[in-house]
């Protein structure tokens, strides 16, 4: 079963997706536009995988495989983290 939660984000939502997409790197890989996609990455524990649909300043993401040892609240905290530096 998919993890999904909804981060607020009321910035430019291409240029979010440019500085994600550059960050990324040869980590993981993310395809989309700023409507909706799918990322993949790579942690020491092991691979995640989810989509990410956004309406507004609402980006809501589905973690669709992760590592075992990795909490859905942790990937969560990551993810508001990452955008709040952006």
């Amino acid at each position: 079963m998919a993890n999904q939660f909804t981060v607020k984000y009321p910035g430019d939502k291409t240029e979010l997706l440019n500085k994600i997409k550059s960050t990324v790197g040869d980590k993981g890989n993310l395809a989309g536009n700023d409507q909706t996609g799918n990322f993949e990455g790579n942690t020491p524990l092991g691979k995640f995988a989810g989509t990410y649909s956004i309406e507004g300043d609402d980006i809501t993401i589905s973690i669709d495989k992760k590592p075992l040892l990795i909490s859905n609240s942790r990937i969560q905290e990551e993810f508001e983290k990452a955008l709040k530096n952006s």
